[in-house]
């Protein structure tokens, strides 16, 4: 059965309002939800920082939105993903989309596995009264509502 974003965003994986003082620290932030919940070792966070600096801020995939991530082989244990608002959006360096102040990041340990999951994100985030709410919450439940009324079988 497909993995969902339903099913990997639970409330251990979401951080909301923390500050940050730039996009690394953003990212980290989301990728230590994922190392702390045993989804990642800790090499993976290395490997994200590092794909963006050679890559540039690919990981942002909208106007305030970053999709932080990195290879299936640098320590991924299992499908997984987190989600972090900020309370002052930061810089990623892609001024059409700047500044960011959702991050999610996941990890899965081959290319089939998180596709259901990443499916559900862009359709989820596709619709901005969601990302408004993403932004607007306070509780970690109110994510979580957010995720079960968008999801659940109408």
């Amino acid at each position: 059965m497909a993995v969902t974003l339903l099913d990997l965003l639970q409330e251990n994986m979401i951080d909301l309002n923390i500050s940050v003082k730039n996009w690394e620290e953003a990212l980290q932030r989301g990728a230590q939800l994922l190392i702390d919940d045993g989804g990642v070792e800790p090499r993976y966070l290395d490997a994200m920082l590092s794909m963006v600096k050679e890559l540039g801020p690919y990981v942002v995939i909208a106007p305030g939105l970053a999709l932080g991530h990195a290879g299936h082989d640098q320590g991924v244990n299992r499908t997984c993903f987190s989600l972090v608002t900020l309370k002052t959006p930061v810089d990623f360096g892609v001024p059409v989309n700047d500044p960011v102040s959702i991050v999610f990041s996941f990890a899965a340990p081959n290319k089939e596995e998180h596709m259901q999951a990443l499916r559900d994100l862009a359709l989820f985030c596709s619709e901005s009264k969601n990302l408004a709410a993403i932004r607007a919450a306070t509780r970690k439940k109110q994510i979580r509502e957010l995720l079960i009324k968008f999801f659940q079988p109408k």
